[in-house]
């Protein structure tokens, strides 16, 4: 579960994240995270206070591209523009059932679970979300599609998707038990304009478990 790294400069790090490996700890996690792995990478971050400049977060069995701040000025930076929504995040994503129409937006509410602390759900007087998608192609029982969340709500884009009646293929959470042993939910791709002014664009490969995953459904 070695993270990746696919750009570094003097003040941005972009790394591809397994599956399966925790961003950091909390929710009584105690094995080893992408933090403890940010800790060994960058030793003499000045960001140690602020997990090592890491920006977002993905679940632990989300795959994917994560920005990871080497600088004071750097992190002050990108998490202005996370808080404007100027960073443009895609998601490659699998759906039980044949989602229509093939374009739309999700605008649900959400907040946390009351009973369930780790869990959330969609509530009228919850915190605004909102996630736009484009179908690829359906394969029988299942959508593959594009997503991109508006807003950075935690479980937001398998929330969404459960809440209008196509949970994420493998969510044990939100959806239910299948032969894919994880969420099909992979962060594709990262758009932004950096310090300097100049466009920036990452992308990830779906991994192979998910790339097998789709063949077997085909």
């Amino acid at each position: 579960m070695e993270p990746k790294i696919i750009h570094r400069d003097a003040d941005l790090l972009v790394v591809d994240k397994p599956a399966g490996l925790v961003v950091h700890e909390g929710s009584g996690h105690t094995g080893a995270t992408l933090t403890d792995w940010l800790k060994q990478t960058l030793p003499k971050s000045p960001l140690a206070d602020q997990r090592f400049g890491l920006l977002h977060r993905l679940d632990k069995d989300t795959s994917g591209l994560l920005l990871v701040a080497k600088t004071p000025a750097a992190f002050a930076y990108y998490k202005h523009l996370f808080h404007q929504h100027q960073i443009t995040k895609q998601y490659l994503v699998l759906v039980h059932g044949r989602l229509a129409p093939d374009r739309g937006v999700i605008r649900i509410p959400l907040s946390r679970n009351l009973v369930k602390r780790t869990q959330f759900e969609p509530a009228t007087g919850g915190r605004a979300a909102e996630t736009e998608y484009q179908v690829e192609r359906h394969l029988g029982q299942f959508t593959y599609l594009r997503a991109w969340p508006k807003t950075g709500r935690t479980h937001q884009l398998r929330v969404h998707f459960a809440s209008i009646g196509h949970p994420i293929v493998g969510d044990r959470v939100y959806g239910k038990a299948d032969r894919l042993r994880r969420q099909f939910l992979h962060a594709h791709q990262l758009d932004f304009v950096d310090p300097i002014g100049q466009s920036r664009h990452f992308v990830s490969p779906l991994p192979d478990d998910l790339t097998h995953f789709l063949h077997e459904v085909t």
